[in-house]
């Protein structure tokens, strides 16, 4: 229980409320008016009582420091954090939060934490300040349950949300076309991000143990992240839904025995996808610089479109199958749902068997107005 204590100073009465904090260290502060104390005491003994008594010292080590350390030792669902996801908190906090760094965290207030992100929105617009946000908003809430402070500063409703502008669509002709028009060694990247959906740090990690042509099948359980000043990073996908297996379209099946024959490395654990020096794992850079060469190739590419977009055309395609369910589609493309507590089932192989078949049927049709349109035709195997 606090207790108060008067005692005469050269400036006048102070009153102190002095306490203990469940270690057995106590603790002491002063106020000028009685009825301050009062309510402070008064105060203490409902915190103490729910359990959430504050060393009101502890709340004085500055934000830089503990932010640093709380990107350390983040657990998100059972796993540390990420070093792509390490990286890009750091680089927030740098740029976007930096002016925090000195100050204690107890001295953080929601009116600076209202004029920061006010100056920020203005300054790098609506979605770096959604994401600076949030960052603040979980070192802030770690620090109230970690008790160095009583309460988050960070009131702002709707703060940590951002619309991202809907991506541009692409049609499977425009898919093809890329196919053709993109360096040889990276032709199967285009066709697997485009009908198989893999993301690009998924597609960097694949080995020729991964691919299984006899079955049609491809199967993630790795991604690559390159991180300035680490460099190439292999690692586990962020969640369990991100290891699956794959069933591809046959015509897929066609470019992956191609491309075995003529650019991946060799043995099992050889990458599928190499750059030109010294047959090194290919890298991001070369990746996209293969993609903006495609792309100005071919004039009915959408106006920025992504080689992640392509995974989004695999996924919009998916979804037309008559009768394919959302479990079926988001087991497909490796997405976890935020509103499942449970992992959702894989569709079973013979499910996502009839989903490639499926995609030969567009891939077909898409070939088939090509040639009536008198477009460049598909680059038959060996062409290449």
């Amino acid at each position: 229980m606090a207790a108060i204590t008067k005692r005469s100073t050269s400036e006048g009465v102070r009153y102190d409320v002095r306490w203990r904090l469940p270690d057995g260290t106590q603790r002491k502060r002063s106020f000028r008016l009685r009825g301050d104390a009062d309510r402070y005491a008064k105060k203490l003994g409902g915190d103490e009582v729910a359990g959430l008594v504050i060393d009101p010292n502890s709340g004085e080590i500055p934000f830089g420091r503990y932010a640093e350390s709380w990107i350390e030792s983040r657990i998100v669902k059972g796993r540390p954090l990420a070093p792509k996801t390490k990286s890009a908190y750091a680089e927030l906090l740098r740029n976007t939060l930096s002016d925090f760094d000195p100050v204690p965290l107890v001295r953080i207030t929601p009116d600076s934490v209202r004029s920061w992100y006010s100056a920020l929105l203005r300054s790098k617009g609506p979605d770096r300040a959604a994401k600076a946000y949030r960052i603040l908003r979980s070192v802030m809430n770690t620090a109230v349950r970690d008790r160095r402070i009583g309460q988050s500063p960070c009131l702002i409703e709707g703060g940590g949300q951002y619309e991202a502008p809907e991506r541009p669509m692409v049609e499977t002709d425009v898919v093809l076309q890329l196919a053709d028009a993109i360096e040889p060694s990276m032709r199967a990247i285009v066709m697997l991000a485009g009908f198989a959906g893999l993301r690009p740090e998924e597609l960097l990690a694949l080995t020729r143990a991964d691919v299984d042509l006899m079955h049609r099948q491809i199967r993630v359980d790795e991604t690559v992240q390159e991180i300035n000043g680490i460099g190439r990073v292999t690692g586990p996908p962020k969640s369990e839904a991100g290891k699956r297996t794959v069933a591809i379209p046959r015509i897929v099946v066609q470019v992956l025995d191609h491309h075995l024959s003529h650019f991946a490395q060799p043995g099992l654990d050889g990458y599928l996808f190499v750059g030109e020096r010294l047959g090194r794992p290919l890298g991001r850079n070369a990746m996209y610089s293969a993609w903006h060469a495609a792309l100005r190739k071919v004039p009915a590419a959408p106006p920025g479109l992504r080689i992640y977009d392509l995974r989004h055309h695999a996924a919009t395609t998916t979804a037309r199958m008559p009768g394919i369910t959302t479990k079926e589609l988001m087991a497909r493309i490796g997405h976890a749902s935020m509103r499942a507590a449970l992992k959702y089932q894989h569709a079973t192989e013979e499910r996502d068997g009839k989903v490639a078949d499926w995609l030969d049927g567009l891939v077909a049709a898409a070939i088939e107005r090509r040639a009536a349109d008198r477009l460049a035709p598909v680059v038959v195997l060996g062409e290449h």
